[in-house]
């Protein structure tokens, strides 16, 4: 989106385009000023560990370091429900929703269990030492075309991927403008299929009132994350590719439907759009 695009995006939202209060812009003041140059060093940090080939665990908790920051510095009070699916010592293909920048920092921190990586947009491997530190750590990056060339990347990464590593996928593709949970796209059923991993579905709901697209500020308040019961695919081809994708869509619609009623019950407006 370019600066006009993003100018119009403030004027439709314009009760979400400024902070509130005077501890919404502290702590986004302080949020940036922390996370931004801890991101960097913690990029260092992985590059070395990588380079130095130490076990996965000790980069796997400099994930989950970051993500504790986050919240701690966020205020972020993450309610989690569903966590009895996740089995111990399985890999998934873990498919979410993707309302807010905030949720990368909210599910690594809640699925902490999982050793997880992501599916990033190719924008981000090419930012300095950020992109060297998810190359190095076996992050996907891949175009927003859906090219074939994407698909076969998927295929193959998915075949050379550590048998205990989870790989996140934002179904949607990239983050919601409006809050809304839109159409999947179909990158997440193909790995799933290549690799032979169940699916993990997951609803976070919340994150879109924290930190609302298009804009720089950091609420606090609590985040609801759902997960279901797994999708088994073992016996799946290619050609239930759709029908898997509708059957996970539709696992997550209720999941996070679920998650935005579990806030309202608390009296937290969820943000964004049913």
């Amino acid at each position: 989106m370019g600066r006009r695009g993003e100018v119009l995006e403030r004027l439709r939202h314009p009760t979400e385009a400024v902070p509130h209060d005077l501890g919404t812009m502290l702590r986004t003041v302080v949020g940036v000023g922390v996370l931004v140059p801890a991101l960097l060093l913690l990029s260092a940090l992985v590059v070395v560990l990588a380079a130095l080939k130490m076990p996965r665990r000790f980069i796997d908790r400099c994930y989950t370091g970051f993500a504790d920051l986050g919240i701690l510095i966020g205020a972020t009070r993450v309610e989690t429900r569903g966590l009895e699916h996740v089995r111990p010592g399985m890999s998934y293909v873990v498919v979410a929703n993707h309302e807010s920048d905030w949720d990368p920092v909210v599910l690594f921190s809640a699925l902490r269990m999982l050793s997880m990586r992501a599916v990033v947009k190719d924008e981000m491997m090419r930012v300095p030492l950020l992109g060297r530190a998810l190359a190095l750590t076996g992050n996907v990056h891949v175009t927003r075309t859906q090219s074939v060339t994407d698909v076969e990347r998927l295929r193959a990464i998915m075949r050379e991927r550590p048998p205990d590593v989870s790989i996140l996928f934002y179904a949607e593709g990239t983050r919601s403008r409006d809050g809304s949970l839109r159409a999947f796209k179909k990158g997440p059923f193909v790995a799933a299929l290549a690799s032979g991993l169940p699916i993990l579905p997951v609803a976070t709901a919340g994150t879109y009132r924290i930190w609302p697209p298009v804009t720089v500020q950091l609420r606090r308040g609590p985040v609801a994350v759902h997960v279901g019961e797994p999708i088994e695919v073992r016996g799946l081809g290619l050609d239930d590719r759709d029908a898997l994708r509708e059957r996970c869509f539709a696992t997550v619609r209720q999941l996070r439907a679920d998650a935005r009623q579990h806030l309202r019950a608390q009296g937290v407006e969820p943000g964004g759009i049913d």
